[in-house]
Formats: C-alpha cells, structure tokens, sequence
C-alpha cells in the first residue's frame, strides 16, 4: 500500500501547483515578476535525498512521470520538462553521495536542480523562438521569484515528510 502513497502525494502536488499562481495575488509581487511553481520537483528531490536508496531511481522515476505529465498538459513542446527535470534529479541523486542529508543541504539540492532546471527550459525556449526575453530579465522577473516561491514551498513540507520518507525507506529494506 505504501508503494502507492509517494505517486498519490506527486499527484496531490501535480495538481495543486497548477492552482498556486493563484494562491498568490500578482499585486503581491509589485511589479511584472512571474513564478513557476515546481512542487513535484521540489517533492521528488526529497523522495531522491531521503527515500532513494543508492543504486534506487524512486524519486527520478516518479519525478520523470509527472514531467511528462506537466509536458502533456501545459506545455505544446513535449520533453522539456521530462528532460529539465531528469537532468536535475540526477544531479541531486550523484550529488547527495557526496554530502551530510539535513535541511541545508536540501535547500541547496532545491535550489541546484530548480535553477538547472528553470534554465533550461529557459534555454530550450530560447533556441526554438518561443521566449525572447534577454537573460538578465529571465533572472530577475521569473528565475528569482520562481526560487523563492519553492523553497517556501520546501520549508513547508520539509518537516511534514522527511520523518516518513525515512521511516518508509527502512521500513522497504526489511
């Protein structure tokens, strides 16, 4: 039953990251600054860091499946997503090898795969004519407030799932 609840929780996020630009009223920000909600990102980095074991792709797979997802249903250029978040959630899953698992090492996976990932989808954007905004507007009016918005996101879940997502992953190793 267990192996259901991480895709239940992807999809619960899938679903309410489309309503949280929402959430947050735009005169909030003051100005023409935009955000991305990345929470099933944000959610399959946790899973990478503390479920997956180190020869074990829960979080990538899942992470990929619900890219796929969000491709499918907001964007019309399949695989920008399924590969900006692939890359990203690799890089977390070499990464977390090298590095002491615990909140500030979790902001800094968030923060690595969210602007790889931001980035290049930027950049893929970019190179096929969908996107003509200049590098230095990219970062100040959606690449900072897209950050800012998922790491609140991650301080809120931080403390809600990594006690489960531990607990599960020694619990599938019995």
């Amino acid at each position: 039953m267990k192996v259901f609840l991480l895709p239940l929780f992807m999809f619960i996020f899938f679903v309410t990251q489309s309503v949280a630009a929402e959430l947050i009223p735009q005169s909030f920000w003051l100005g023409s600054l935009y955000y991305i909600p990345h929470w099933t990102l944000i959610f399959a980095i946790l899973i990478v860091t503390f479920y997956d074991r180190e020869h074990s792709y829960v979080g990538l797979l899942n992470g990929l499946a619900f890219a796929i997802l969000t491709d499918l249903v907001y964007t019309n250029l399949l695989g920008v997503y399924f590969l900006a978040y692939g890359l990203a959630l690799y890089m977390v899953h070499v990464l977390k090898r090298y590095l002491h698992k615990n909140l500030l090492v979790v902001l800094l996976f968030s923060v690595l795969g969210l602007a790889a990932a931001e980035v290049l989808i930027y950049s893929l954007y970019f190179i096929i004519g969908q996107v003509d905004l200049s590098f230095n507007a990219y970062l100040f009016n959606r690449l900072i407030p897209t950050l800012l918005v998922n790491i609140l996101f991650l301080l809120i879940i931080y403390p809600i799932f990594i006690k489960k997502l531990v607990k599960w992953k020694y619990e599938l190793e019995k």
